[in-house]
């Protein structure tokens, strides 16, 4: 591990500066932070629960930030932590269904969401707002995420000037916002920044009209259910990859054959058995992807993405290219929107500096090979912890230049990072994998804690939790954290 310093105390200029709600300006008060603003939904309690998604789950959970809306939806939420001003607010909805019925609902509670917009006053939280937040949450920024609504309500011949967070009670906007919260308190599954995502990106492509009338409920649970559907596909598991049994006769190398004497090893269960006998398996369904994100041919020399057809996601392919700005080994800084702004002194040891270019974070890279529409796709993003785990293939034998066996299965993902030495673990890539239930008394203020995912060697799979520096923290008392390259994934069929 890098050393790194402990900021010991909060400096009186920090402590002065920032807040805007706290009365207490001596230098150890910790300054304090408003978010404000008004639910317009329709036909729900006004007075609902409001609290700042600080752990980004899309629910209220104990210890968040939060306050009750009065009677016109008003509400004002005051904290320590300078992130309610960037995180989801959410207000809680009940739903009519009690928790744990029949109907298989997780929750009496639905929350329709706002993304942090930077604004201590003047949020607005209805459906519309809960459509942008549902981008945000699949990875978008906030102007990204107003040009995919634009573009969807362009369709209904509905044009908004401007940016739509400042007009999300626009008249013509009012069927699709009730119909949103509708759909939002009819999803029964948890996941629910994956549900409210699909229904972002997929709610004009409804056999109803969400934009033109109130739907019945009938309509609402249909497509709900639908996007119940694409959760189940999209979040379907690979197998491990292993197809071959440790064996007690010979200890040195891995057989084909069941072991009576060590039964139930992984390769007896699941895909890999499948294919046993061509000691292949079949643990893992890949298609190479040509620049457009047509099929090729299995045995295709050259692609530039790889389908991943059991979960449904789409993978940028690395290159060996050190010029290239998708090379494998390209380093990278943090960069979550709304979550984790950049840390000065990451983004110095990013490769653009040797490089002399201007994608140093993965937000850069993000927009960049979103861009470049690469596999004709805009809407790449670092993928999430578990998508990238289920990436791993655990039988694979091909090993790299330091005899090290790569994670990812070499065939289809030829160029796999080095890795760098100075982590618990090798070949780590991003993903965004921010813990929050993590404590310790040496934290740096500013800090988060990540989920580090070893992939090369002995260690793959391994996880290690590192301390990653914040744009908050003070680069004067601390030196850089940590830098890793990127491999961004999309979504088939978005």
């Amino acid at each position: 591990m890098k050393p790194q310093l402990t900021i010991l105390a909060i400096s009186l200029a920090l402590a002065g500066c920032g807040g805007s709600g706290g009365s207490d300006t001596s230098a150890s008060a910790a300054p304090t932070y408003t978010v404000s603003g008004t639910i317009t939904a329709q036909n729900i309690d006004l007075q609902s629960q409001v609290c700042a998604d600080i752990n980004q789950n899309y629910m209220c959970d104990s210890g968040e930030p939060s306050s009750a809306a009065n009677a016109n939806g008003e509400f004002s939420i005051t904290s320590t932590k300078k992130s309610i001003l960037s995180v989801p607010l959410l207000a809680q909805v009940d739903t009519g269904i009690a928790a744990n019925s029949t109907s298989g609902s997780a929750s009496s509670y639905a929350y329709i969401a706002a993304p942090g917009l930077q604004k201590n006053a003047g949020n607005e939280i209805n459906g519309i707002s809960s459509l942008l937040a549902g981008y945000v949450a699949d990875g978008l920024t906030v102007t990204e995420a107003n040009s995919k609504l634009k573009a969807q309500l362009a369709k209904s011949g509905i044009s908004i000037s401007g940016d739509i967070q400042d007009d999300l009670s626009a008249s013509e906007l009012a069927s699709l916002e009730q119909n949103i919260v509708s759909t939002i308190k009819a999803f029964k599954h948890s996941n629910r920044a994956f549900m409210l995502a699909q229904l972002s990106a997929k709610f004009d492509k409804s056999a109803a009209d969400y934009v033109n009338g109130v739907l019945t409920n009938e309509e609402v649970v249909a497509f709900a259910n639908f996007l119940e559907g694409e959760l189940k596909a999209a979040t379907a598991l690979n197998d491990t990859g292993v197809i071959r049994y440790f064996s007690d006769i010979d200890d040195t190398q891995d057989v084909a054959e069941p072991q009576s004497s060590f039964p139930g090893q992984d390769a007896e269960y699941g895909f890999d058995k499948t294919e046993l006998n061509t000691n292949t398996g079949n643990g893992f369904q890949f298609a190479k992807l040509d620049a457009n994100g047509q099929v090729l041919a299995d045995d295709a020399a050259e692609w530039s993405c790889v389908l991943d057809q059991r979960s449904g996601l789409i993978w940028e392919s690395k290159t060996d290219d050190e010029n290239s700005i998708q090379h494998k080994d390209r380093l990278l800084a943090l960069e979550l929107p709304g979550v984790v702004t950049p840390y000065d002194q990451d983004v110095d040891l990013a490769t653009c500096k040797t490089k002399g270019d201007q994608v140093c974070t993965t937000q850069d890279y993000v927009e960049h090979i979103n861009s470049i529409n690469l596999c004709g796709k805009s809407d790449w993003r670092l993928p999430t912890f578990h998508e990238f785990y289920n990436l791993l293939d655990f039988g694979e034998t091909e090993t790299n230049s330091d005899g090290k066996a790569y994670g990812l299965t070499y065939k289809y993902f030829p160029h796999q990072t080095a890795g760098i030495d100075y982590t618990s673990y090798i070949g780590s890539v991003w993903n965004q994998s921010i813990i929050y239930n993590q404590y310790s008394n040496t934290a740096v203020d500013g800090g988060f804690y990540y989920n580090e995912i070893g992939t090369l060697g002995g260690d793959r799979g391994y996880i290690s939790s590192l301390e990653i520096y914040s744009g908050d923290v003070d680069s004067s008392d601390n030196y850089d954290s940590y830098q890793f390259p990127a491999r961004l994934v999309s979504v088939q069929g978005k």
